[in-house]
């Protein structure tokens, strides 16, 4: 598979899950705020976790598209 391939198909899962995410998105707030309440109460714990899975979701980006670039393509 070629380098171009893979990143591609990274960013089509990325943006799969953005758009279902986004349709579902109406139906699925009534649920989480009955299960999860704290959500309505942004604290510091809370935008914490956020900040973090938004550097993790960064950093693997990142760190997959290094991956990429560098990894030589081997024939079998």
């Amino acid at each position: 598979m070629s380098r171009y391939l893979i990143i591609f198909g990274i960013w089509m899962a990325g943006f799969s899950l953005g758009f279902m995410g986004y349709l579902a998105y109406p139906s699925l707030v009534p649920i989480i705020t009955t299960i999860l309440p704290f959500l309505l109460t942004l604290d510091n714990q809370i935008i914490g976790a956020l900040i973090a899975g938004m550097a993790s979701s960064l950093v693997t980006v990142i760190a997959v598209s290094l991956w990429a670039y560098s990894s030589k393509s081997k024939s079998f």
